[in-house]
C-alpha cells in the first residue's frame, strides 16, 4: 500500500521529464547593518548580500579587525610557553 501511494507521489515528476524548480534563497536583511535589502539596491560580494557598498566595507574593517584580534592572540599563546621554557631553564 505505501509503494503504491510512493508510486503515485512520484509519477508527476517523471511525467514532466525535469526535476522541481527549486527557489533561490537570497536573505532580506543586510549582514552588517540589518537593514532591508530591496532587490534595486542590493550589493553581493564574498558570497553574502548587503544593504549597499558602504555597509560592504564596513563588514570588510569589522572581519579584518576580528582576524587581527585572533592573530594577536593566537601569537600571544605561541611566545607565552616559549616564554615559559626560557624562565625554567
Amino acid at each position: 500500500m505505501a509503494e503504491a501511494a510512493q508510486a503515485k507521489t512520484e509519477a508527476p515528476a517523471e511525467v514532466s521529464g525535469r526535476a522541481p524548480k527549486k527557489k533561490k534563497s537570497r536573505p532580506t536583511n543586510c549582514l552588517q547593518s540589518n537593514k532591508r535589502i530591496r532587490r534595486k539596491d542590493w550589493y553581493y560580494r564574498d558570497g553574502k548580500y548587503f544593504a549597499n557598498k558602504q555597509c560592504f566595507r564596513l563588514w570588510q574593517t569589522a572581519e579584518a579587525d576580528k582576524k587581527a584580534k585572533e592573530a594577536a592572540a593566537s601569537a600571544a599563546a605561541a611566545a607565552k610557553p616559549a616564554a615559559e621554557a626560557e624562565a625554567a631553564g
